[in-house]
C-alpha cells in the first residue's frame, strides 16, 4: 500500500493496567502516539505518489483516518510534514546508490549507472514534482535539492572518472531533471530513457 515501504509499524501487545497512569499506561500512550505519526506520514506518502503532488492537511487526515487537529498535533506545519516526507524517500534514494561501482569496464559501468539512476528516479518522480511546487517558498527544499545534486555528482564521478573533461554535460544528462525530461516531455519508456542515457554516455566520455 505504501509508496516506499510498510511504514506501518506492527501493533504492540496490549497492556491490562489499571487504575492511576503508571510507566505501562505511558508507554501505552508512547507507542500509539508513534503509531499515529507513522499513519500520517504514510497516508502523504500514498497520496504523493499516486499524484495528489500537494495534499491539504484535511485530505492526510482522512486518508491516515485521524482527526484534522491530529496532523497538527505531531507536526509544527505542513511543511515540517512534508519535511518528514523527503527525509523517508532521501533514506530510500541513497540506498539506491550505489558508492562504488562494480563493474570494471567503461561500458559495463555506464549501463550500471545508467540503469541505477533510471530506478531511483523512477521511484522518487512524483515526491520530486510535488517538491518543485514548493520549492519557490522553501529553503528547506532548495537546501535538499543541492545537497541531492551534490550526491549525485560525486556518484557520477565515483563511477565515471572518465567523465572529468565533460562532467558538466554528464552530470545534466544523468540528472533528476534529464530523466524527467526524457519521460515526461519526450515521452520515452523507462528503457527508451535508459538507453538514451547509456548511449549518450558511451559518446560523451572518452575511453580511457
Amino acid at each position: 500500500m505504501h509508496a516506499l515501504a510498510d511504514l506501518t509499524p506492527a501493533p504492540s501487545p496490549a497492556r491490562s493496567g489499571r487504575g492511576k497512569a503508571g510507566p505501562d499506561t505511558i508507554d501505552g500512550r508512547t507507542e500509539r502516539a508513534a503509531r499515529t505519526r507513522e499513519r500520517i506520514v504514510a497516508a502523504i506518502l500514498d497520496l504523493v505518489r499516486a499524484g495528489n503532488l500537494n495534499p491539504t492537511a484535511e485530505e492526510v487526515a482522512q486518508y491516515a483516518a485521524v482527526g484534522h487537529r491530529t496532523v497538527f498535533r505531531h507536526f509544527q506545519d505542513m511543511e515540517t510534514l512534508y519535511d518528514e516526507m523527503n527525509a523517508r524517500v532521501r533514506i530510500h534514494v541513497e540506498a539506491g546508490l550505489s558508492a562504488a561501482p562494480v563493474a570494471r569496464g567503461l561500458p559495463e559501468r555506464i549501463e550500471a549507472l545508467a540503469a541505477e539512476r533510471a530506478a531511483t528516479f523512477e521511484l522518487i518522480t512524483m515526491y520530486y514534482l510535488s517538491g518543485d511546487l514548493r520549492m519557490h517558498s522553501s529553503p528547506t527544499i532548495k537546501r535538499h535539492r543541492a545537497q541531492f545534486a551534490r550526491l549525485l555528482r560525486a556518484q557520477l564521478l565515483a563511477h565515471l572518472p572518465e567523465a572529468g573533461p565533460v562532467v558538466e554535460a554528464a552530470d545534466l544528462l544523468t540528472s533528476v531533471d534529464g530523466w524527467l525530461r526524457l519521460r515526461r516531455t519526450q515521452a520515452l519508456t523507462v528503457e527508451g530513457a535508459r538507453q538514451v542515457v547509456v548511449e549518450t554516455l558511451t559518446a560523451l566520455i572518452p575511453r580511457a
